[in-house]
């Protein structure tokens, strides 16, 4: 296979089917190489190349012309030199007899369609190769704008004076013939040659530069064209040419170049130039031109002296190695890059090695400037002259020095923010003086936290974010933050304590005790609590130890003791209280003549009083003077006491009293 190997399978499609292509800038069967497919019209048949068109295909004005369609196109196996292909296409002239003479019909291979109706050669009205959009299978889609069209022949004329043609025409999107019987406008480019024959005959290697039509033209189609002669008609019976590898020619190299408006000269064939030595700097200014009419250049600045022009060929899409790299080095300048911190306070900036604060600098090359901060602060930016932010990485390499610079590292206190929360129910929070619930406090300084509680409510602890306890006090100052931090005040609802005395409800004593104790405590309150009574030692009943609540009994009577404990923690003020009779037991039997018929003794399991003939007062002591029953009886009445024993019953009737002693069995 030859160079154009990449086009056979392309070729295997019809042109109708590469009409469908977004853009084409090759021919599909350039070579020759790929199927020839049979064809045949008025009784002569052969073959033609995927692509390519002869007489075999002509369309005619009528059975008139018919006479002008033979086989005149063949494979052949003789190939251009250096090829690795196969076979090429032959064309050759022959005789067509018209009316009672006869003229030489060129051979004539086409991407269009041959059309064959005027029996004069010349006449361009009536023979002509065409190419029309609409003409299905007998159009080549292009969308290329080539330099060149490159091909190889092989010329064998009869007489050596006589000369072949190769016609290409791009053309837009609408019906083209050559040659024109008529002025077209949708032509975008020519490329048109007449050659003669090598000395021996032999293969040549032919290169037709295409001329552009002025105006913005959009190629669609190319028209192609060889011919055994350069006039229709002429040359001789059996002139022969062969055809292979067409190539278009997409040129990208460097035409000028000019630097801050002066023309530097380039050398065919050499892609680096050094201009350091003559002292040349980057230039400001760069202009230049290409030698393709499709072709487009790139510059580039690759270092801080370096730069690169990359041409590439107007069918780069498809051929990405057709470009060419033009590298030209400039002499390199020096430049001064400072740097200084806008806080000393709060940090320091330096170039490569700590306290280096300035240093020279080659155009283009990378320079490294570092930023630290010092304790409680960061670093925030690096600013220029003009106090543009360039960075924000505290350790920044310049990647190419283009001039002078002094760069400013900036710094900033780090900041955390301190919050605080509560139930608002039960009370508030605030962080710091201004009275908020969040507040910025820069790293290692100190801020207060502090709870009020609300009516009903006591402060009752601070809890950090994981829950735990970090103060029991409303105002908590929180020292050295370094992060951020969030706080909860915990509340509690002021209750009353459990207050209660040892002893519960009506308490008796003896007068003859002389004291009674009976003492009052809380589960949890520690509040202190003293005790009073509602009677004063003035009515002569009893006094109480404020401190102890131990009661001083003066005489027979009733008082109520008041234990208080005063508000503590979550616990409001708290009052307990116990009922205490004081009695005054019998001491012996005395008789009155009031009671004089009264009669009590022992029962089982109490104490029988008979005789009663008014309202009596009954009063039950044991020998241990407790008092069991108190009592107004009117008529004869049974007492029951708790058990067994001698009991001393009290009797006062009217101004008369006596006292029994019964024994209860």
């Amino acid at each position: 296979m030859n160079r154009f190997t990449r086009f056979v399978l392309i070729s295997l499609f019809s042109s109708a089917v590469m009409a469908t292509a977004s853009a084409q800038y090759q021919l599909p069967n350039p070579g020759f190489e790929g199927e020839w497919n049979p064809v045949s019209q008025n009784g002569k048949s052969g073959y033609e190349p995927t692509g390519w068109h002869s007489f075999l295909s002509m369309k005619t004005g009528g059975t008139f012309y018919n006479s002008a369609i033979a086989l005149k196109l063949e494979p052949s196996n003789d190939v251009r030199p250096g090829s690795t292909g196969t076979q090429s296409a032959k064309i050759w002239a022959n005789a067509v007899k018209v009316l009672f003479f006869s003229v030489v019909a060129n051979g004539n291979l086409t991407t269009g369609q041959i059309y064959g109706g005027s029996t004069s050669a010349t006449d361009a009205s009536g023979n002509y190769n065409f190419s029309d959009p609409t003409n299905t299978g007998y159009n080549q889609t292009f969308t290329g704008k080539p330099d060149s069209i490159v091909q190889w022949v092989k010329y064998v004329p009869i007489n050596s004076g006589n000369k072949a043609r190769v016609s290409a025409i791009i053309h837009e999107n609408s019906r083209y013939q050559d040659p024109e019987a008529t002025t077209y406008t949708n032509v975008v480019a020519k490329a048109q040659m007449n050659y003669p024959a090598t000395s021996d005959k032999g293969w040549q290697r032919l290169s037709v530069p295409f001329t552009y039509e002025s105006g913005e033209k959009v190629p669609a189609y190319i028209l192609i064209s060889y011919s055994t002669s350069e006039t229709p008609g002429g040359g001789d019976e059996n002139d022969a040419v062969y055809i292979d590898d067409i190539e278009m020619i997409y040129n990208s190299r460097l035409k000028t170049i000019a630097f801050n408006g002066s023309d530097f000269k380039l050398t065919d064939g050499d892609y680096d130039y050094d201009l350091s030595s003559g002292g040349t700097y980057y230039p400001e200014t760069v202009a230049a031109t290409v030698d393709g009419i499709s072709a487009g250049y790139k510059i580039e600045k690759t270092s801080g002296n370096v730069m690169t022009v990359t041409v590439t060929g107007g069918d780069i899409s498809a051929n990405p190695a057709n470009k060419h790299v033009y590298t030209f080095t400039f002499a390199q300048r020096e430049y001064k890059v400072s740097v200084a911190s806008d806080n000393s306070t709060m940090g320091s900036a330096y170039i490569g090695e700590a306290g280096t604060t300035s240093t020279t600098v080659k155009e283009g090359s990378p320079v490294t400037v570092t930023a630290v901060a010092n304790a409680h602060y960061e670093f925030a930016e690096w600013v220029d002259g003009s106090d543009a932010c360039v960075s924000t990485q505290a350790v920044y390499t310049i990647p190419s020095v283009t001039g002078n610079m002094t760069l400013t590292a900036k710094f900033r206190p780090v900041m955390h923010t301190v919050s605080a929360t509560c139930d608002t129910e039960a009370g508030s929070v605030s962080v710091g003086d201004g009275g908020s619930a969040s507040q910025q406090v820069q790293d290692g300084n100190s801020i207060t936290v502090t709870a009020v509680a609300k009516e009903g409510y006591i402060f009752e602890e601070w809890r950090n974010s994981d829950g735990e306890k970090v103060s029991g006090n409303a105002s908590y100052t929180v020292d050295n933050v370094t992060s951020d931090l969030s706080f909860t005040a915990i509340f509690a609802e002021l209750v009353e304590s459990d207050l209660s005395f040892e002893l519960d409800g009506t308490q008796r004593a003896d007068l003859e005790e002389g004291s009674f104790s009976n003492t009052a405590s809380a589960t949890d309150s520690e509040g202190e609590i003293t005790y009073s009574i509602t009677a004063s030692s003035s009515d002569g009943i009893a006094t109480v130890d404020a401190a102890t609540g131990t009661v001083t009994l003066l005489g027979a009577g009733t008082v109520t003791v008041t234990a208080t404990q005063e508000a503590w923690g979550r616990y409001l003020e708290t009052v307990a209280e116990y009922e205490l009779e004081i009695v005054s037991a019998p001491s012996g039997v005395e008789e009155s003549s009031a009671a004089a018929d009264v009669n009590v003794y022992g029962v089982s399991g109490g104490i029988m009083i008979t005789g009663v003939t008014c309202n009596t007062s009954v009063k039950v002591y044991s020998l241990s003077s407790i008092m069991v029953e108190n009592t107004e009886i009117a008529a004869d009445t049974r007492i029951t006491v708790p058990c067994k024993g001698i009991y001393l019953v009290d009797v006062t009737a009217g101004s008369g009293r006596k006292v029994f002693r019964v024994a209860v069995k």
